[in-house]
């Protein structure tokens, strides 16, 4: 019985070609610093974690936070529009870390505070313009 027996060569595929080319590889690794949330950033993410886990906190501590933070981006020239994405941003930090299956009503909870924060960031940011 004769068997026949090739040798197989692998062929280089593109991305193989490209591992061995010097230029191909970045010679340092691109490193960006971290994006760091501000103080007032993290205490509105603080009030969103909470309603999210269902930790319930006074009313006004969420008006403090998403007011501080108005206040905080309106002073950087911010639109009313660029502040209610942030808002909303920061608002999905803690869906993405907390996500589970069967986490309805932690998303409604959610989804309500983002809305009373939308309005009364809406509020504080034409509250100085006697409108």
């Amino acid at each position: 019985m004769r068997r026949d027996t090739e040798t197989l060569t692998p062929t280089p595929t593109t991305m193989s070609l490209a591992l061995h080319i010097p230029d191909a590889v970045p010679a340092q690794p691109q490193s960006h610093p971290p994006y760091r949330l501000s103080e007032n950033e993290l205490r509105l993410r603080s009030q969103f974690v909470a309603t999210f886990t269902d930790n319930p906190q006074p009313a006004w501590e969420l008006q403090i936070a998403v007011w501080h933070l108005t206040d905080e981006l309106k002073a950087m020239g911010e639109l009313p529009e660029g502040v209610v994405k942030r808002i909303k941003y920061i608002a999905a930090i803690p869906i993405s870390f907390h996500y589970r299956a069967g986490y309805r009503s932690a998303h409604s909870r959610l989804a309500d505070t983002i809305s009373k924060a939308i309005s009364l960031s809406i509020v504080r940011y034409f509250a100085d313009e006697g409108g």
